[in-house]
């Protein structure tokens, strides 16, 4: 259909003699139009996973994502009290809120306000029904208490091994997928049994798995048959870190967390501010140009801007 636009409009402005300069401009313009490539995300979380830990481990595949994109070693998952644990992170990763607004103060969810400050998904879906979004979910409170059944198309997990991958690659074949969300809960385990750090081997360990793991869902995207039509973006981050085999204190070593992001149109090799657990979910909605409205008083904003 734009094709045809543009060679009408292109024979138009020759036969009635319009100036070239004029002519050049609609190409440029329909052209720009004809080749726009349609968004996607990646989006990938890994309990527990301390950023030195993770630059200690050796993992080929999220440092290819890294050198194509940034990485942000000192993102922060906690400003104000936030206890460092998993009901309270993935909350904030999900719905760009610090846990003063959404809420959860720990695993139990209880006084959760997710209703009142709802994940993207649902924000998305509130400014248009044509996304198609996919959970794959090891820790299920996220499917449970956050998520709430919302998701189109939703899998658990319930075994540290690589089911959760095989799946998540399978369905990367979907060409209505828009949204693929991975919830990664190896790294966190091996932490409580053998300590939060990057001197323990099998924590390292853990996390090179993960890499193997991420490497497979990335070879299925880019095998899509619509994959050179598309704009994806990676998200790589953690809901908290640990320190000796436990978390949910205030030390830097349980707030400090990664943050990737990589992609096709993404330029960005830093950034100049602090960025947060907070800024996810606004970056998300950049991608896919959704202006937030002012109400849901989203806590974090875009890192692509």
């Amino acid at each position: 259909m734009k094709k045809n636009i543009l060679e009408s409009l292109l024979f138009y402005n020759i036969k009635n003699n319009k100036n070239l300069k004029s002519t050049i401009f609609l190409i440029l313009i329909f052209s720009n139009l004809l080749f726009t490539q349609e968004k996607k995300i990646l989006f990938i979380g890994i309990d527990g996973c301390r950023p030195d830990a993770l630059q200690m481990a050796k993992t080929p595949n999220i440092d290819t994502i890294i050198k194509d994109g940034l990485y942000i070693k000192n993102g922060l998952c906690s400003i104000n009290g936030q206890p460092t644990i998993s009901g309270p992170g993935w909350s904030t990763m999900l719905t760009g809120v610090w846990y003063d607004k959404h809420g959860v103060s720990d695993n139990s969810f209880k006084g959760g306000k997710i209703n009142q400050y709802p994940p993207f998904n649902i924000r998305m879906k509130n400014k248009s029904n044509k996304y198609h979004i996919a959970s794959f979910i090891m820790w299920e409170p996220i499917h449970q208490y956050i998520f709430k059944n919302s998701m189109d198309y939703n899998k658990l997990f319930f075994k540290f091994d690589e089911s959760i991958a095989i799946e998540a690659s399978k369905y990367m074949n979907n060409l209505e997928l828009d949204v693929m969300f991975l919830n990664f809960d190896h790294v966190d385990h091996a932490g409580h049994w053998y300590g939060f750090s990057p001197k323990k081997n099998r924590y390292i360990k853990s996390i090179e798995k993960i890499d193997e793991y991420i490497g497979w869902v990335i070879n299925s995207m880019k095998n899509r048959s619509t994959f050179k039509k598309e704009d994806w973006l990676i998200i790589i981050t953690s809901d908290h870190g640990g320190i000796k085999r436990t978390h949910g204190g205030q030390s830097m070593e349980e707030k400090r967390i990664p943050i990737i992001l990589s992609g096709q149109s993404f330029n960005k090799d830093t950034v100049s501010r602090q960025a947060y657990l907070t800024d996810i979910i606004p970056t998300i909605l950049d991608h896919f140009n959704i202006e937030s409205d002012s109400n849901w008083n989203l806590d974090g904003e875009s890192l692509l801007k």
